[in-house]
């Protein structure tokens, strides 16, 4: 069947809200809040079918968007709505893009924090992605220190009122690591970690009572090799590649 039968003839009443919601999607970036609840309920109820096979030739044709910048529209609606719900203030459409993978009941945690570190009242989007980027590590089982006691433990075990001060230390210190991080460029740490897959070894970041360790094992050996223990995450990986990288150039 051709994309031309796929076709359907919208009613006079889907054909009038087409129209409108077309309309609002003209308004422009500045109304993109507003485009990207249109474009959502264009897309789902399916409204462009009457001369459009498919959403993204729609968009494209339409009003000249690419099939990203629609989805990002789409997307900002659908964060929009999030913070709406939890009575937040919605930031502008650049700093939502920023926090992508953030678990919606973390927000204002990134966006607090984000403040907090910079400075800024009107932090840049570079800025929310630094901070979200560890609250997504954090999400993930990455330990942060309690401010009490200065002992990795994950963020739920951080009372509520006290989040922002150990996020905030967290995001600091990462920034601090990154800039001294010693290895033989400056390719990140976890990147550095994730690379080993490509020599046919799985790296990961193991937690104990003692602390943080690197493990790396060989997939076709068996072998299992462990870095130095230490009390943070970024010291533990830093240890590792000194250790690893100097045996590399002893041998």
């Amino acid at each position: 069947m051709s994309a031309a039968q796929l076709l359907q003839i919208l009613n006079p009443e889907e054909r009038a809200r087409l129209l409108e919601l077309e309309e609002q999607v003209m308004v422009g970036a500045s109304a993109a809040l507003l485009a990207g609840r249109a474009l959502t309920e264009i897309r789902d109820t399916r409204l462009y079918r009457g001369e459009f096979a498919s959403f993204e030739e729609y968009v494209s044709e339409r009003f000249g968007f690419s099939r990203q910048r629609a989805y990002q529209l789409i997307d900002y609606a659908a964060t929009a709505g999030e913070f709406e719900r939890r009575g937040l203030l919605l930031p502008p459409e650049r700093l939502t893009r920023a926090l992508g993978g953030v678990l919606p009941d973390d927000y204002q945690l990134v966006l607090d924090v984000t403040r907090g570190v910079t400075g800024k009242a009107h932090p840049s989007s570079a800025d929310v992605q630094a901070t979200a980027e560890v609250v997504r590590d954090l999400a993930s089982g990455a330990h942060v220190e309690h401010p009490d006691t200065g002992e990795p433990v994950p963020l739920a075990q951080v009372p509520p009122g006290r989040r922002v001060e150990a996020v905030s230390q967290a995001v600091q210190r990462g920034a601090a690591d990154r800039r001294t991080y010693q290895g033989a460029d400056d390719v990140r740490p976890l990147d550095w970690l994730s690379g080993f897959q490509q020599m046919g070894m799985s790296g990961s970041l193991e937690f104990g009572a003692a602390g943080f360790w690197v493990e790396l094992a060989d997939s076709e050996t068996g072998e299992l090799r462990q870095g130095p223990v230490r009390k943070g995450v970024w010291d533990a990986l830093r240890a590792a590649r000194e250790m690893w990288e100097g045996e590399r150039g002893t041998g």
